[in-house]
């Protein structure tokens, strides 16, 4: 992994480079509302990309519906247009049928965690977890199949990848032995926010869950949790997952069924309001590559109680509290944060952790991997 000081003559000079050359970013595995923490961290870190004075010459490669969602790209950047009407197998059959035929591209930077195929140009794959080896059991047959052929073949043919964490360059050196030095860690891009106004409780205090209903998630260990807890409220966001039914019947079920209550997707200006109104975010979660919303929240001045699975102890670091999932602790944890003064504590050490993860950090780190692959001829 390398990253370069940015006033050196060398950093210069292969930004310089990067910008006379032609880089393709592949979106076309993206579903607006649907992938979870990919898309939030694909799509800030070309807002990144963008935004920076050396930014390459990007030809975004997208569907509609992409484009729709995210009108921005079409501002920033080139864009070539590619539909599939037969849902995620038409999606892959598109993907390598296209790459496998353009040659318009010195490089291809594949963001959707796999690697089409491919000719005649370098490609760039960012990966963002394991979990399928780590959670078996909260994949399909037909999901965990694909991934277990599709990820050893991307680490076969991509020139290099790109990572969240290191701990997920750490994962995949050690079940596949793939050289670190072809791996590279690029921070998400994370735009420290200073609040509105004073945190305000409600009437009624409430904590907060962002995340889409995967089994991994672990929102059922909240329910019990909230259980535990007078006069709190819990407010759930989040897209449909695999587990979106079996999470709302245990809410239904749980004796603190009034005061679960999940809102579903929501836009980024009621999340942020959520954020800012919140007495903390908690994220139990059992893996994660990274675990976005906990910079997000921090970012927001909303506190963090976060589980110790994946790389989450090493992106929430000296910023929140990260907890084995055990009920007593957290109840502890969540009393801790009713004090005012521990509450303040806690969104000062957060909104400093969030701070070290600029939109300029992140686009730096992949402009530095363009640049290197590009070098390479």
């Amino acid at each position: 992994m390398l990253y370069l000081g940015e006033g050196s003559c060398q950093y210069r000079r292969r930004l310089q480079e990067v910008a006379m050359s032609d880089v393709a970013v592949n979106l076309l595995w993206l579903r607006p509302g649907k992938v979870g923490g990919s898309e939030d961290y694909a799509i800030e870190l070309l807002r990144a990309i963008s935004e920076s004075p050396q930014s390459p010459s990007i030809e975004a490669v997208a569907s509609m519906a992409t484009m729709a969602a995210h009108p921005f790209l079409a501002d920033s950047f080139k864009i070539e247009y590619q539909n599939s009407r037969f849902g995620r197998a038409g999606r892959i059959r598109l993907e390598n049928s296209f790459f496998a035929q353009s040659k318009k591209y010195q490089l291809v930077h594949h963001l959707g965690g796999t690697h089409p195929q491919s000719k005649g140009c370098r490609s760039l794959v960012s990966i963002y977890d394991l979990q399928y080896l780590q959670y078996p059991e909260y994949f399909s047959l037909v999901k965990r199949r694909y991934l277990e052929s599709a990820i050893p073949r991307t680490l076969a043919t991509a020139d290099a990848i790109c990572v969240m964490s290191e701990f997920v360059a750490n994962a995949i050196e050690q079940h596949f032995g793939y050289p670190r030095t072809r791996c590279y860690v690029i921070p998400p891009a994370i735009k420290a926010t200073h609040p509105r106004s004073a945190y305000q409780p409600r009437e009624k205090e409430f904590v907060l869950y962002p995340a889409v209903t995967w089994p991994h998630k672990s929102h059922q260990f909240l329910f019990e949790l909230i259980e535990q807890v007078d006069d709190l409220d819990l407010i759930l966001t989040g897209a449909r997952g695999s587990a979106h039914n079996e999470v709302l019947k245990a809410a239904d079920d749980s004796p603190a069924s009034n005061r679960i209550f999940h809102l579903g997707r929501v836009s980024s200006d009621q999340l942020d309001s959520l954020y800012r109104r919140a007495l903390c975010t908690v994220f139990p979660s059992q893996y994660e590559g990274f675990g976005l919303p906990v910079l997000e929240a921090m970012s927001r001045n909303c506190p963090v109680i976060a589980g110790n699975g994946g790389a989450l102890t090493e992106t929430v670091g000296s910023g929140g509290r990260t907890l084995p999932l055990e009920l007593d602790l957290w109840v502890r944890a969540l009393e801790d944060m009713r004090e005012p003064e521990n509450r303040r504590t806690w969104v000062e050490l957060g909104h400093e952790r969030a701070s070290q993860f600029s939109p300029n950090r992140a686009a730096k780190a992949q402009i530095t991997a363009y640049s290197d692959l590009l070098e390479r001829g």
